[in-house]
């Protein structure tokens, strides 16, 4: 059963990554304007470079020929290992993605951390006490958080903790200090909803059967929370939030942007917007890669932990 999960995720990977890196090529070729100009441009700081310099650029790039034949070209070359290099840095792309990746990636097991810390207490503390003061604020405060886009409340957090308070910085990347705020801001859509998962999940624990016979032997209802509903209640979350932690990866766009720092995907919006083929298309199926495989973990991970599934596929 494992190596099945295992086999199919693989080969599910193979026709995202072609179709991803296919609409990817078609988007960048069919864009407005000449990547080789916009290229020269910032290499050269003029706005006007000879033409015999982006004549040249042009065949090095493969721009005279078709969009497909430009992408079968470099699709032979991805299947040998090599994702070609940034025409701005001149740098290979797998450098350009080894640089970026640790900062991405740190920021969203921080993320993770933050919410995992807040949302789990408060959905236990609002389950156990239904429609009690704790239950009423946190869906409240659920409603507010996801009404409010990342940008805003990135915004708020670098003028209340950076600029009013002077607490941490808002910008660059350095020590942890640097990801606090953008982490926080990340967390805050996250939190609202695994606090609302935590909360249901909690309330339908409570109300099994198990819970009931094992309060009946005379187990205290502190012991019967922590041995019994916890363990239970929790799978959905940590399933939830093993989906989400590779949508951060993507999602860490438009944060890492306003925080400067130099993630992935802030590496992706550079060259995006300086038509930087290579990169883009490394980083579009970094992407897809990292989604499948955290996608296929969250799978062999709610095998393990949930009974009822390993029974019916056994």
């Amino acid at each position: 059963m494992m190596r099945t999960i295992v086999l199919n995720r693989l080969l599910q990977l193979i026709p995202v990554l072609i179709g991803i890196s296919l609409i990817t090529f078609a988007v960048i070729s069919l864009s407005p304007g000449d990547p080789a100009e916009i290229t020269l441009r910032a290499t050269l700081g003029t706005e006007s470079p000879p033409k015999e310099a982006v004549a040249r650029l042009h065949e090095e790039m493969g721009l005279d020929d078709p969009w497909y034949v430009s992408y079968l070209k470099w699709a032979s070359r991805v299947v040998c290992g090599d994702l070609g290099y940034s025409y701005q840095t001149k740098r290979s792309t797998i450098e350009e993605i080894t640089h970026a990746l640790p900062i991405t990636f740190f920021l969203a097991v921080l993320t993770m951390f933050f919410s995992a810390a807040v949302a789990i207490p408060l959905g236990i503390t609002a389950a156990l006490r239904q429609n009690g003061p704790v239950d009423h604020l946190c869906r409240l405060t659920s409603v507010i958080s996801l009404s409010s886009p990342d940008f805003f409340v990135a915004i708020l957090f670098m003028l209340v903790g950076g600029v009013y308070l002077g607490i941490f910085p808002v910008a660059g990347t350095g020590g942890i200090e640097y990801f606090i705020l953008p982490s926080l801001a990340l967390s805050v859509g996250l939190t609202a909803v695994t606090m609302r998962i935590m909360r249901t999940s909690m309330i339908e624990t409570l109300e099994q059967d198990y819970i009931r016979t094992a309060r009946a032997k005379g187990l205290s209802f502190r012991t019967v929370i922590q041995r019994h509903a916890l363990k239970n209640a929790l799978l959905p979350v940590l399933i939830y939030m093993g989906t989400q932690f590779g949508w951060l990866f993507g999602g860490a766009v438009i944060i890492e942007s306003l925080f400067a720092l130099p993630g992935l995907g802030r590496l992706l919006v550079d060259s995006v917007s300086s038509m930087d083929i290579m990169v883009v298309q490394g980083c579009m199926l970094t992407f897809a890669v990292i989604i499948v495989l955290i996608n296929l973990s969250v799978d062999l991970a709610h095998f393990y932990l949930d009974p009822s599934i390993r029974g019916q596929e056994e």
